[in-house]
């Protein structure tokens, strides 16, 4: 059993009342201990309550598209876990269409400006590495989310 698994069986074990919430694994932000770092801390203290991920990626991943209704145990870059999230709501669309309104649910810039240009930045990164094209119209995952618990 993982650590990861281990913290949910706990919060379960010790919340009767949330044993039919769907499990959806582990979750960890950023790519580097510095990024997941400063990440985990801006979602432990409530100000990100998003994540914006290219489609693209999670293609040439393998990886699952979030889900509302789903969680996830959240760790930092080693796999330790520090919380669990909650999958409320995910949308696709182009990245050119991204508001505002939910890029500061990503809790980490204070103008559209400062978020597109951070933005771009790790999707050109991401999509040298990966091998995708990055578009300003590439589609993106934007999913939303709330902190459950951070200490059990």
């Amino acid at each position: 059993m993982t650590a990861a698994e281990s913290y949910w069986n706990n919060y379960i074990s010790k919340n009767p009342q949330k044993k039919d919430l769907p499990y959806g694994g582990e979750c960890c932000f950023g790519d580097d201990a510095e990024t997941c770092c400063e990440l985990l801390a801006l979602v432990l203290t409530g100000k990100k309550t998003a994540s914006c991920s290219a489609l693209e990626a999670f293609k040439l991943d393998c990886e699952k598209l979030p889900v509302a209704g789903l969680c996830y145990v959240l760790t930092d870059i080693d796999g330790n876990p520090k919380g669990i999230i909650q999958t409320v709501k995910v949308d696709i669309l182009p990245y050119n269409a991204v508001t505002w309104e939910m890029a500061q649910k990503e809790g980490d810039v204070g103008t559209m400006q400062d978020w597109v240009e951070s933005r771009n930045e790790y999707f050109m990164d991401e999509s040298d590495f990966m091998g995708y094209e990055f578009k300003p119209d590439m589609p993106v995952v934007f999913e939303q989310f709330v902190l459950l618990i951070h200490d059990i």
